[in-house]
Order: structure tokens, then C-alpha cells, then sequence
């Protein structure tokens, strides 16, 4: 362990130096930052879509693997890490624009001076108020919306909170359209539950409190189980996770998804079960395929998120596509998966209408949003 870690600073010590020294020679356009793998997907076509073009354009990850992934591909990356070089890196990185989907930039990390614009586009279809952190987007100069309901939301906490108007645009949702084109609709088992509970910051959540015993429900009860934690929930929940580990690791029924994409574990599930996740809209949108949230704990990040609105484009989805049950019906949880597995009418024009009354630019987020940056360099 230790050596790895040597290891891993000695590439990120020198791949840092690489990048600010190539700087030095020439102002990138755009530098793209990913926190981890997970986000690859996220951020893949745009990047895809800026590289057909004349200029610089490069990314930096504190993931050693999302590295190792991307140099193999001849993307210009650089492994920065994420301590003390990352800092050094976030204080002098010079662009202008630099492009990220992690919230908070100015909060916890500074802004480099030499950055024209920060640009943030979203991970996943939630609204902004509510599961973010109150000052989550404030220092962003230019925000790529998911659809009109997040403008009108900024717009609504710019005027509440008298912050500066930045400019939006409103270029769809990336991820939805990279799973929709890559993703295959037809695979199916019929017996394959997804479990993939949120993270929260409250510690009385649904993953802690009732996440070992849903798992042991439908193991028990004959299905297959794939379980797909949030990062978070590893980092924040670590001896509740090792405790599902140890009990259902070596359960042939029971699988564990760590993976960078969700797309297998979506592709082969019947059913999804959560509490908050996007991941349900995703699939929903996608795979046209039954959702059931357990009402335990809701996820607010904002306490004053009423003062934007007291709905969200996630409780919206909850209560008109998904099917919701108590926590109190978690004993049942095998006969309720059953008879929605075998009886479940999913009406997918009601999911179009939906998906078409919020979402824009369907199937072609990530150009619009390039044509955006490359229009303006």
C-alpha cells in the first residue's frame, strides 16, 4: 500500500509539472477535470466533440486508473491526485475554459486567476436546490442546464440571494444520450433486481438503517441481486458497506458493482430499487423498465430549498412514473418486486411526454454544448 502510494504521487508530482509547464507555452481553450471514473461517461462525448477542433484542449483527473484509461486512447491527460498537488494545480491552472461536473468550485477549492470561465454541467437529472449544498454553483460562470427547470431554478436563487446572473445554457443531459446510444435495451433477466441506494449526508439513511436487510429479502426469496453503492456510500459508510460485503459476497446470487458505467448492471435488471438515486430516471428514460423508491429518509442538502421551490424535478418524477412504497413495506418487499416484475404495465408514452417536457436537446446534448464553447473561444 505504501509503495503505491509513493507511486501514485510520484505520477501525479510529475504529470502536474508536465502540465503547468506546457501551459506556460500556451493558454489551453478548455481543460476538463473529473474527480474520478464514474464520470467519464459524463463528460466523454463533449470531450469527443471539442478534439474534432483546432485547439487545446486537455484533462486532468485525480483518478489514477481514469488516467492509465485515457492515455492509452491518446487523450492529452494529466494525473494531478487529490491533495496538496491538485491544490497547486487548481491554483494555477490557465484556460479559458475550464469545464467540470463538481460542485463548489470556489468553496473548498479556490479559482485560479488565470481561468477565463468555469463552466459546470450536471452528472445526473436532479434538480439544483434541493440535493446540493446551498452555495453549490454560485462561483460557476456558465452553467450547462439539463433542461428549463434548472434555469428557472439558478435564476430563482440568483434573485433570492442576490448573486450575479450567469450566463446558461441549456445543452440536455450528456449521460442520458451516451446510455441511450450505447446501451443494449433488449438484455434482459427477469429475476435481476438492481439495488442502488443514494448517499446521503444524514446518517439516518436507507442504505444504513435498512440496506443489509433489503438485500437478505431478496436473496433469500430467489432473486439476483446486484448491488450498485454510490461512491459516497463506500467512502462515508464504510463499515455498514463491509458488512454486506462479508455476509453476500460468496452468495452466487449476489453481485457487486463498483464499475466506472452503470450500463450492465441496468441493461440486465428488471426492476430498480432505491430511495433518492438518479440512476432510477436514467433508467426509466432509458430502458423503459419499472422503478421502486422506499420512502425512507428524503435527501436535502439545502434546508432552505423551499425558498427556490417546495417541489423538484425529482419528486415530480417520483410521484408520476415511479411506484413508491413506506419503509414499513420493506418485509414485503419480495411479494411487491414479484407481482411488479410480473405485472407492471410500463406506459412508455407517459415516459416520453415526460422525458420531452423537461429534458432539452435529447440525443444531441453534447454538441450543442460544444458548439457553445467553440462558437465563444
Amino acid at each position: 500500500m505504501i509503495s503505491q502510494n509513493i507511486k501514485s504521487f510520484t505520477i501525479s508530482l510529475f504529470s502536474s509539472f508536465k502540465f503547468l509547464y506546457f501551459q506556460l507555452k500556451k493558454k489551453r481553450d478548455y481543460v476538463i477535470y473529473s474527480e474520478s471514473h464514474n464520470y467519464k461517461l459524463d463528460y466523454i462525448d463533449l470531450l469527443d466533440n471539442l478534439i474534432k477542433k483546432p485547439f487545446i484542449t486537455s484533462i486532468i483527473t485525480s483518478d489514477l486508473n481514469e488516467f492509465y484509461d485515457l492515455k492509452k486512447n491518446n487523450y492529452d491527460v494529466y494525473y494531478i491526485g487529490k491533495g496538496l498537488i491538485r491544490v497547486i494545480v487548481f491554483n494555477f491552472i490557465s484556460c479559458k475554459y475550464m469545464i467540470m461536473t463538481m460542485t463548489d468550485i470556489g468553496n473548498h477549492l479556490k479559482k485560479s486567476f488565470f481561468c477565463d470561465n468555469y463552466v459546470y454541467f450536471f452528472h445526473c437529472m436532479h434538480s439544483t436546490h434541493k440535493i446540493y449544498t446551498p452555495k453549490a454553483f454560485d462561483n460557476y460562470d456558465i452553467m450547462f442546464c439539463i433542461g428549463s427547470f434548472q434555469t428557472n431554478e439558478i435564476r430563482k436563487n440568483e434573485n433570492v440571494n442576490n448573486l450575479p446572473k450567469k450566463k446558461i445554457i441549456e445543452t440536455g443531459y450528456f449521460y442520458l444520450d451516451n446510455l441511450a446510444r450505447n446501451s443494449n435495451k433488449e438484455l434482459l433477466n427477469k429475476n435481476t433486481i438492481l439495488f442502488a441506494p443514494s448517499w446521503n449526508y444524514n446518517e439516518d439513511n436507507l442504505f444504513n438503517k435498512q440496506g443489509y436487510s433489503i438485500i437478505e429479502n431478496l436473496l433469500n426469496n430467489k432473486f439476483n441481486v446486484i448491488f450498485r453503492p454510490h461512491p459516497e456510500i463506500i467512502k462515508r459508510n464504510k463499515s455498514n458497506y463491509e458488512q454486506v460485503l462479508n455476509k453476500f459476497i460468496n452468495n452466487k446470487n449476489f453481485t457487486l458493482d463498483t464499475n466506472a458505467s452503470n450500463i450492465y448492471s441496468m441493461e440486465n435488471a428488471s426492476l430498480l430499487i432505491t430511495d433518492n438515486s438518479s440512476i432510477s430516471i436514467e433508467y426509466s428514460f432509458v430502458f423503459y423498465r419499472p422503478v421502486i423508491f422506499i420512502d425512507y429518509k428524503d435527501k436535502i442538502h439545502n434546508k432552505n430549498f423551499h425558498l427556490i421551490d417546495r417541489s423538484s424535478f425529482e419528486d415530480k418524477f417520483k410521484k408520476e412514473i415511479g411506484l413508491s412504497i413506506s419503509s414499513n413495506d420493506i418485509k414485503r418487499l419480495n411479494f411487491i418486486c414479484r407481482e411488479t416484475i410480473d405485472n407492471y404495465k410500463i406506459n412508455i408514452d407517459k415516459i416520453e411526454i415526460f422525458k420531452k417536457k423537461f429534458l432539452t436537446n435529447i440525443s444531441k446534448s453534447s454538441q450543442v454544448a460544444a458548439e457553445f464553447l467553440l462558437k465563444n473561444n
